[in-house]
């Protein structure tokens, strides 16, 4: 008794970090992980949506590392976009 009396709040601590490590930190890491393993898996032909909710058909890469996207939005449409503001892919 006198061990926990001479430890404080400290397990109370430790208890709240590994809650918010489990219910925050992890999800968000994992998360993380998996979109950068979506970005790295992009080929020409996918249809994807960007962050601002343009949804178009990837076309071409270019820059350093294919850094850059060319989407074509339609027929006579076509933008140059970041590869990491792609938010998702589309069916």
């Amino acid at each position: 008794m006198e061990i926990l009396q001479k430890l404080g709040s400290l397990p109370i601590f430790l208890l709240m970090f590994v809650v918010i490590y489990f219910l925050m930190i992890r999800p968000q890491s994992i998360q993380q992980k998996n979109h950068q393993n979506m970005l790295e898996n992009l080929k020409k032909g996918d249809k994807v949506l960007t962050r601002g909710g343009i949804i178009g058909k990837i076309i071409d890469f270019q820059g350093k590392n294919n850094s850059m996207v060319i989407l074509s939005i339609d027929d006579s449409t076509k933008i140059t976009i970041l590869k990491t503001y792609i938010s998702s892919l589309q069916n």
